[in-house]
């Protein structure tokens, strides 16, 4: 855990600090916000970055995409994959289909 020293010389506890799309700063889903502030820069440097990803190669659409999905919210516990992968789970239709897909392959894997 990190320390830092008060005014007392003492240390104390800090908090550890989160991967979190913010909801103050957000142009759209706050990523670029939430990144910019855990890695201490601005955020229109990591909107740049980007923007240079998008133009010569097309996967900084992608890479802001998957951000956020894998990266929650403030205050949210879990993020939208989570969330998703939780309602899946929980779902009869999807646990049929994986049992149907496991007994598939453990069909061809007897006769093979």
């Amino acid at each position: 855990m990190d320390m830092d020293k008060n005014i007392t010389g003492t240390s104390t506890p800090t908090p550890t600090q989160q991967l979190r799309r913010t909801r103050e700063g957000r142009l759209l889903a706050g990523v670029c916000s939430g990144v910019g502030r855990y890695m201490n820069v601005d955020p229109n440097m990591v909107r740049l970055g980007l923007g240079a990803f998008t133009l010569f190669g097309g996967a900084g659409i992608a890479l802001y995409v998957i951000a956020w999905v894998l990266i929650p919210e403030e205050g949210a516990p879990t993020s939208i994959a989570e969330d998703l992968i939780r309602k899946a789970s929980d779902s009869p239709t999807v646990q049929d289909t994986v049992q149907k897909a496991k007994d598939g392959l453990n069909k061809t894997r007897t006769t093979v």
